[in-house]
């Protein structure tokens, strides 16, 4: 059958947000990428490992309105806090379940985006409520 009568009802891949390239091409930063409903968050670091934590965690975003500068994502088992700019689409992707990725800049790997009003993640850190023996990790980790 050479139509697929489905078709419109299948949902399609993660796509990117704020223009650009997804971030499987080398070419140029994406800071993150939106979907219909997205079940984990993936956390891109510049450096491994990363980090997946199911959307069903979440307790809190809190970040800086309009600004755009911050946001600290709470989920049981760590705190993600993440800084850079024009960052509002991001938080609003999150809240929302929408946010397949996060993507931390590395300059190893693309040039710095022309686009000053595009989503720009400079870091990404991760505290962790505890490690899996029970000790207290008090201590950011930064990878």
């Amino acid at each position: 059958m050479a139509d697929d009568l489905l078709a419109q009802f299948r949902r399609t891949g993660a796509t990117s947000v704020g223009g650009g390239n997804p971030a499987s091409a080398p070419g140029e930063y994406v800071a993150f990428a939106a979907k219909d409903r997205s079940q984990y968050l993936d956390i891109r670091l510049a450096r491994p490992p990363y980090h997946s934590p199911r959307n069903n965690l979440l307790v809190n975003v809190a970040h800086d309105g309009p600004f755009g500068t911050n946001f600290l994502v709470t989920y049981t088992t760590m705190n993600v806090l993440v800084r850079g700019s024009n960052l509002q689409e991001v938080v609003f992707a999150i809240q929302n379940q929408m946010a397949a990725y996060i993507q931390e800049f590395d300059p190893d790997k693309w040039p710095r985006p022309k686009n000053e009003k595009a989503p720009f993640i400079e870091s990404i850190e991760i505290h962790f409520h505890g490690d899996i023996t029970g000790a207290n990790n008090a201590d950011a980790v930064r990878h």
